[in-house]
């Protein structure tokens, strides 16, 4: 590609303390961008200054083309030096012309000259560029060119061909590609979600005689074309009270047997959906659980795909013939990520110039990503692999854009009117080759996701390799059938408490008893995971519907574990295989910090933080009968909580509040009885002590400081303090 005269980029140390040094400061020095965003082709700055000719060296247009001043604005080559202004500055022509005309002779161009204001610079014919020594030319691949074709392309010498994969047919432009409709009169239809109901229409917005289906407060929703069903979720005002439901359109007529499917796992808000049409299972984002997770067909099995690096995942689109999620997430690094079909090889794809990632599609036949921006209004796409990026629209047009799907040439959006008093919603239709090609199709009150209705987005293949074996299960798994990294490999998992037998298909109780036990707060919920993080079974049961679970222990003989819920003032327990869920004590319950089990003496120790400042004991059994205060006041701030009912010690955390000279943090210890109260560890670099863990062979205590952001232990033998070493397994 040929390019404007390259200026000089001025030095840009001197910057305004607001900004960072990742960030580019734009000529009003109020404004703050991400240098990433510099000289990419888009004005960030209010005024522009980010794509400057002073700022930007080199601006790039399209082979056999040349910039103007106006970096907006490239010309054919042909046009320089000809006698007649093409840009609107008249850089294309001046003195530079009469005085540079004869250079073009001694250049040794293979076929075409212009005159530049940096000298002579060749050119060639259509279909070709100058290769790399500036002089001869080569054959243009056009198929480099995002929309130079719809579907496939072939370059050839000087030129290219178009074609469509099976099921499309070639239009007369030798371009574009239209999916056959089988039969004939079988029509695509937009399916919408919109608050109170699913809206069928044409794809030029006509209701007429088209079905629409009665919900409640729905956001997600997506098909399986070869069942003709619809399925959704129904939000409640409690996790317990949303449902996922499905129905069949059978020929696009009125639905019929609308049937709730009660799925093994809560959904606390799920925006969006995606079903695997191969298989038949369903995949959800929760974001206020910030998990992908995913249920079999009938709900009776779900498994959590990725949990972890999750902040608030928005959007998410699959594509089971080559074993892909892909999904959206807006949290404190806003990305678009890709993974396996089973949760493995995880992958960002995006992660600069994006902040409110939602409604996400893909082309399947073009393996390419769409996303939406809701908060920079753009909708832009990459390919698989997180390449070749380009913008497809920008703007007022698209403000607050949320589902988003694609079909042949054009993408269709949902576009939320949002600061009126009664907001809208606009059904959108681009041309994702030709951004001017745009129109509203419809409006409604409040949608949300949508698809497309076709068979030519669910494409078949031959088999796969999570189909029924004999015994009529999923690829042969006890549980729930993943296909992973194609349509071709698989992976079972099992549900919560159980793990895959060596076989890798039946599931069983786990033959040890070691995991690791956490809790987690939006929501709130506690779990089991085994020690090796890159097991993915769940060895319990999670224990779910909390508010805020702040404390926790477990009692190995039992199989209970033993939580207290901060917000809801409670504390609670459930055995591991998620039976036996009991409230032991509720009645003069504050602020429990910490919990501990004496597991030789039958009792539970605890902190609260309430007025009070107390640590308290209780019998497992009966608690509430048997609760006696051992410790009140004396305290600033108690937490965390460890016992040794070998030696009848149990040791503390005090908080403080400030960092001041005379504040410091205290562990403290005292008799199983409460008598022998006394400080056992304090200092200067001691403030928010908590996480007490005790080693009681080694006779080591180790603890976390929230302050100072570390984890240290002592020896109880010789109060010898030191700062742990942790070593991250991956």
């Amino acid at each position: 590609p040929q390019t404007p005269p390259c200026l000089p980029t001025p030095k840009l140390d001197d910057q305004p303390k607001t900004c960072s040094s990742k960030q580019f400061v734009c000529k009003d020095q109020v404004t703050c961008i991400s240098k990433g965003w510099r000289c990419d082709g888009e004005k960030d700055c209010p005024d522009g200054s980010d794509e400057s000719p002073d700022i930007c060296k080199c601006a790039h247009c399209p082979v056999n083309e040349h910039g103007c001043l106006d970096l907006d604005v490239c010309i054919h080559m042909s046009k320089l030096c000809d006698g007649v202004p093409d840009c609107s500055d008249g850089w294309d022509e001046g003195p530079h012309c009469r005085e540079q005309a004869h250079d073009c002779a001694s250049h040794g161009c293979q076929v075409h000259c212009a005159v530049t204001h940096d000298g002579p610079q060749c050119y060639c014919r259509h279909g070709y560029e100058v290769a790399a020594d500036g002089k001869t030319c080569k054959d243009f691949n056009e198929c480099s060119v995002y929309g130079m074709c719809s579907q496939t392309c072939t370059n050839t010498d000087g030129s290219y061909i178009c074609g469509c994969v099976e099921g499309y047919l070639l239009q007369p432009d030798n371009r574009s590609c239209k999916a056959k409709n089988e039969p004939v009169d079988r029509l695509p239809v937009l399916l919408i979600a919109n608050l109170h109901d699913i809206r069928c229409t044409t794809l030029s917005g006509s209701t007429s005689r088209l079905p629409s289906i009665t919900t409640k407060q729905t956001m997600a929703m997506d098909f399986i074309y070869a069942e003709e069903t619809v399925c959704w979720i129904d939000m409640g005002d409690t996790p317990a009270a949303t449902q996922l439901k499905c129905a069949s359109i059978q020929d696009l007529k009125p639905a019929s047997n609308i049937r709730t499917i009660n799925i093994s796992l809560s959904l606390h808000h799920v925006e969006q959906m995606a079903i695997d049409w191969l298989t038949g299972n369903f995949y959800f984002v929760d974001d206020v659980d910030d998990r992908v997770f995913v249920c079999n067909k009938n709900g009776q099995t779900c498994v959590t795909l990725l949990d972890q690096e999750l902040y608030n995942p928005k959007g998410i689109a699959l594509d089971p013939a080559m074993g892909k999620v892909f999904f959206t997430d807006y949290g404190s690094t806003p990305r678009v990520e890709r993974c396996d079909m089973d949760g493995q090889n995880r992958t960002k794809l995006v992660d600069s110039k994006i902040v409110f990632p939602h409604g996400i599609t893909l082309d399947l036949v073009n393996r390419l990503v769409y996303w939406a921006d809701a908060y920079l209004d753009y909708i832009e796409v990459v390919d698989y692999e997180g390449k070749n990026r380009h913008t497809i629209i920008q703007g007022l047009l698209i403000e607050h854009l949320y589902g988003l799907t694609v079909f042949e040439n054009y993408l269709y959006a949902t576009n939320s009117d949002e600061g009126n008093l009664n907001p809208k919603t606009s059904v959108i239709r681009v041309n994702r080759f030709n951004s001017t090609d745009f129109q509203v199709v419809t409006r409604l009150d409040r949608g949300a996701a949508l698809h497309v209705y076709h068979q030519r987005r669910q494409p078949q293949v031959r088999s796969h390799a999570c189909a029924l074996d004999q015994f009529g299960k999923a690829g042969g798994c006890s549980d729930i059938c993943l296909l992973s990294n194609s349509h071709k490999t698989r992976t079972c998992r099992c549900r919560s408490g159980f793990s895959l037998g060596s076989d890798g298909k039946s599931c069983k109780k786990p033959d040890h008893e070691l995991f690791l036990v956490y809790g987690k707060g939006r929501p709130g919920i506690i779990r089991g995971m085994d020690m090796n993080a890159k097991v993915p079974d769940e060895y319990m049961i999670p224990i779910e519907n909390l508010m805020n679970p702040r404390a926790l222990d477990f009692h190995a003989a039992s199989e209970f574990i033993y939580f207290a819920d901060a917000t809801s003032y409670i504390i609670g327990r459930q055995k591991i295989d998620g039976t036996e869920r009991d409230t032991i004590l509720k009645e003069g319950i504050h602020t429990v910090e910490g919990i501990a089990v004496d597991w030789m003496g039958g009792n539970l120790y605890w902190t609260d933080d309430g007025p009070k400042k107390t640590i308290s004991v209780a019998r497992l059994e009966k608690a509430s009968q048997t609760r006696k205060t051992l410790i009140e006041g004396k305290m600033s701030h108690p937490r965390a909580i460890v016992v040794d009912p070998q030696h009848g010690w149990m040791y503390w955390t005090d908080w403080e509040e400030d960092p001041t000279e005379s504040n410091r943090g205290k562990i403290k210890k005292a008799w199983m009885d409460g008598s022998h109260h006394q400080v056992f560890l304090t200092s200067k670099t001691v403030l928010w002590p908590n996480g007490l863990s005790l080693d009681i062979p080694q006779g080591i205590l180790y603890w976390v400081d929230a302050y100072y952001d570390r984890i240290e232990l002592v020896y109880l033998n010789t109060t010898e303090r030191k700062r742990a070493v942790c070593v991250i397994v991956v």
